[in-house]
């Protein structure tokens, strides 16, 4: 059973090439807040980086844990910080499942135990979420 979503920030977040949110997957975050717990897990020198990209606040409101690579000590796809966001999240692998939109970061995650899903775009990506979330109910 699904307990805990964990989301990467680039190009499932954050539109790389616009610099801006995607608003379709804010709002599935919204919608999932209270249901799951709910994890940013990203390759950032510092949270600092992603604050700036954020309305002040924004992120403590949509993550319950947020995980900034340059902070930790490990980069995905290191298992070690997969590891470490799931300790922060007081789950199990087998109970997470990480959405990033590099296919070598979810097969890293998967390897893990950890449920995946590759983020293609958004329409596609918001439904098949949606569905998995579903499933697991």
């Amino acid at each position: 059973m699904i307990k805990a979503v964990i989301f990467d920030c680039f190009g499932v977040v954050l539109d790389i090439m616009r610099g801006t949110k995607i608003e379709q997957t804010i709002k599935l975050i919204k919608e999932l807040k209270g249901q799951y717990k709910l994890a940013m897990l990203t390759n950032v020198p510092s949270r600092y980086a992603l604050d700036q990209r954020f309305n002040p606040g924004e992120l403590d409101q949509l993550f319950d844990v947020i995980v900034a690579s340059g902070e930790v000590g490990w980069d995905k796809p290191a298992p070690e910080i997969y590891i470490m966001t799931v300790e922060k999240l007081a789950v199990e692998p087998e109970e997470c499942l990480f959405i990033d939109d590099i296919p070598s970061f979810t097969k890293a995650a998967a390897a893990l135990g950890i449920k995946t899903f590759t983020y293609v775009n958004v329409p596609e990506s918001i439904t098949a979420i949606t569905a998995i979330l579903h499933d697991n109910e």
